[in-house]
């Protein structure tokens, strides 16, 4: 993953959230993507999860089963 992939992931939650099931996939799977980044050295790492945090900014319900 890279930080062109963060963003797009990003709007992609945004635009996703009447599927708020859905939304929370792609937000789980982008945190695991990034944290992979972190551990791996990846010099944009950081970057990279400060715009993969923005996502606790967008409204939907977050439900676990």
């Amino acid at each position: 993953m890279n930080l062109k992939e963060v963003k797009k992931t990003v709007n992609n939650i945004k635009e996703s959230v009447v599927d708020f099931e859905g939304a929370h996939e792609l937000e789980d799977d982008l945190y695991e993507a990034v944290l992979k980044e972190v551990v791996s050295g990846n010099p944009e790492s950081k970057e990279m999860a400060r715009i993969a945090l923005q996502t606790k900014e967008i409204n939907f319900p977050r439900y676990c089963s």
